[in-house]
């Protein structure tokens, strides 16, 4: 077993959006059998997360990533964390955190197809997994096809619904519901840096709407987070997360509704409703500032 393969038993959502992230069509040159995704290969905006008896809607990683490129906005590699602070992690909490905030950077990286950065980060992941010393996802070989088809996305996709299929398995047979709500915030927190990280976001309508989107998301977050909280460990984080609800809450949204569209031939269905956000630079700016904040706690 690799140390990825322990980082990929955390969180299935997020395991599952992060190596989605490179979804789309194309030939497939890695022969994995019928191990595909369901019937649609496009990245979820949301993945469904079952913890503690209870159901959380949580973003993806990679949904955020690809909304960024789409949206125009520059790459830049610098924004995302410094892959040596992981090597200071001493606690649970904290390498677990870590891992949510690599998992989206590798999001991030992977849809701009920095390859270099995609290894250097996952490097990183496989260090911080081996100091959780997490479950069995699946092995060594299993991680080196991931790496060999670093520009094969349908290869890639299948791929990942054997990691999914694995952390499902994971977390039914064992008790790391503490690190999985970790694992996501940090994800989460990532995600929300990585959108705010251009200037232009305040000024793009899509990317100033998504975060919008996010109030709903933040709120089942605190939830999810405060229901693994038996010992205060992630009472600073809970904390900043709240602070940054309030000014979420703030914002002004508005859902407007467009009939779905279904293409029989993809098997997928396209939600067409959307949602406008009206929100001032100022305000954008106060939310980057309270996210800033609590990725400065992550990063600590």
């Amino acid at each position: 077993m690799t140390a990825s393969s322990r980082f990929l038993a955390l969180a299935p959502g997020l395991v599952l959006l992060l190596l989605a992230s490179c979804g789309g069509g194309g030939s497939q040159s890695d022969a994995v059998g019928a191990d595909t995704l369901a019937t649609d290969t496009t990245p979820k905006e949301t993945e469904l997360i079952g913890l503690g008896g209870q159901f959380f809607s949580i973003p993806s990683p990679a949904q955020a990533a690809i909304a960024i490129k789409e949206a125009g906005l520059n790459y830049q590699q610098g924004v995302t964390a410094p892959l040596d602070k992981g090597d200071a992690r001493t606690t649970r909490m904290a390498q677990a955190t870590m891992l949510g905030v690599y998992g989206a950077d590798m999001s991030y990286v992977t849809v701009h197809k920095d390859v270099k950065r995609v290894l250097t980060t996952l490097e990183a992941i496989e260090k911080l997994s081996a100091k959780l010393e997490l479950g069995n996802a699946f092995d060594r070989s299993l991680m080196e096809r991931f790496k060999g088809n670093m520009g094969n996305e349908d290869s890639l996709l299948r791929l990942s619904g054997i990691a999914f299929r694995s952390a499902d398995q994971y977390l039914k047979t064992n008790e790391a519901e503490d690190v999985s709500s970790w694992v996501l915030a940090g994800g989460w927190v990532e995600s929300m840096h990585l959108m705010l990280a251009d200037p232009a976001s305040a000024q793009n309508q899509k990317m100033v709407a998504r975060i919008g989107e996010q109030k709903r998301t933040l709120d089942a977050l605190i939830n999810l987070v405060g229901q693994s909280n038996t010992d205060g460990q992630a009472d600073a984080l809970l904390a900043g997360l709240r602070e940054l609800g309030t000014s979420l809450q703030h914002l002004k949204t508005a859902y407007v509704y467009e009939p779905s569209v279904t293409d029989a031939a993809k098997k997928t269905t396209y939600i067409n409703g959307r949602t406008t956000v009206d929100a001032s630079a100022e305000q954008i700016a106060d939310i980057a500032a309270k996210v800033a904040t609590i990725r400065n706690l992550i990063l600590a």
